[in-house]
C-alpha cells in the first residue's frame, strides 16, 4: 500500500507520525473518508468541501488547498491501483508545544486501501441498532476522536446490534456513529436537518428523493413513533443505503426490508456503476 504523508509518498510500512503528535496524544483532528467505484472517486468534491468545513469548525488550518488535495486523491488511487479503493485524508493537530494545543500545522497523511463490497446478505436481512444517550461534539465537524462511540458500540454489539443510535433525552433518534439515519412513513422520508454530521451518501439520497417527487420532512424521529414506521435506513459513503429492521426491541414494518428503501439504494447503484 503506497501512502501519502506530508509531502512523500511512502510504503504503509515506512509511514510514520511523531508521538508527540496531538492526534495521538488528545485525538485532535480531522479526516473525512469517500470510496472510488473502479477509479472514479465518488463525490470527490463534497468530501474535501466537507474536510474543509471540518477544519474550520476545529480551527485547523488546512496544510492543502483543495485542488492539491484532489490531485493527490487521484494519484493515489493510481499508484495502489485497487479495483475499488477506500480512501480517508486525515490532518491532526500537529506536534505540539505543551502536549495539549495544537501546532500552527498538522499533520496531513492519505492512505489507500481495497474496498470490498458489503455481503448482500445485510441489505436483505438488515441491521439491528441500539439507542444510547451518548451525543457526540462538534456534530458537523468529522473529527479522529471515536473513543466514547468505539466504546458504547461495543457494549451494543455483547447484546445482538451492530451500531447505536444517538439520543437525546427526550428521545430523540439523531444519527449512528458512523452513519445518518431516515425513517419512512407513508411514503415520506423522516431525516433531521440539524445536530448530526451531513454525510455525503445522505446528500445523494436526497437529491434522487427530490427526482422521485418523494417528500421529505426534516425533523428528528423520536423514540415514540419507532412503532408506527414503516421503513427506517442507514445512509454512508461504505454502506450505501442499508435497512434497519430493528431498533432496541422493536421491530420496524413488517420486519423486511421496505420497498422505498429497496428503491432509494437501487436508484443510488445506478450513480455508481463503472462503464
Amino acid at each position: 500500500m503506497i501512502v501519502f504523508i506530508d509531502d512523500q509518498w511512502v510504503s504503509d510500512t515506512e509511514a510514520t507520525i511523531n508521538i508527540k503528535d496531538i492526534g495521538i496524544l488528545r485525538g485532535f483532528g480531522i479526516f473525512d473518508y469517500l470510496r472510488t467505484y473502479g477509479t472514479n472517486p465518488f463525490r470527490l468534491t463534497d468530501h474535501i468541501d466537507r474536510f474543509y468545513n471540518s477544519s474550520h469548525l476545529l480551527g485547523i488550518t488546512p496544510k492543502y488547498s483543495k485542488e492539491r488535495i484532489a490531485q493527490i486523491i487521484h494519484e493515489g488511487i493510481i499508484k495502489n491501483g485497487f479495483v475499488h479503493t477506500n480512501i480517508k485524508f486525515i490532518q491532526t493537530g500537529g506536534i505540539s508545544p505543551d502536549g495539549f494545543m495544537p501546532a500552527e500545522m498538522g499533520t496531513f497523511f492519505v492512505y489507500f486501501y481495497e474496498a470490498k463490497e458489503y455481503p448482500q446478505e445485510m441489505y436483505e436481512t438488515g441491521t439491528k441498532l441500539k439507542t444510547s444517550p451518548l451525543m457526540r461534539q462538534y456534530v458537523e465537524a468529522k473529527t479522529v476522536n471515536y473513543a466514547a462511540s468505539i466504546a458504547e458500540v461495543r457494549k451494543a454489539m455483547i447484546e445482538g446490534f451492530q451500531d447505536i443510535i444517538h439520543t437525546d433525552q427526550n428521545g430523540d433518534l439523531y444519527e449512528a456513529t458512523r452513519s445518518n439515519l431516515f425513517g419512512i412513513r407513508e411514503g415520506k422520508l423522516i431525516t433531521t436537518d440539524q445536530g448530526v454530521l451531513f454525510g455525503v451518501t445522505r446528500k445523494v439520497v436526497l437529491e434522487i428523493a427530490r427526482a422521485l417527487a418523494i417528500d421529505v420532512e426534516y425533523r428528528c424521529m423520536n423514540l415514540s413513533e419507532l412503532r408506527t414506521l414503516d421503513e427506517v435506513f442507514t445512509t454512508n459513503s461504505s454502506q450505501e443505503v442499508m435497512p434497519v429492521l430493528q431498533i432496541n426491541d422493536i421491530r420496524i414494518g413488517d420486519g423486511k426490508v421496505g420497498a422505498l428503501t429497496k428503491l432509494l439504494h437501487k436508484e443510488f447503484k445506478k450513480l455508481t456503476t463503472v462503464v
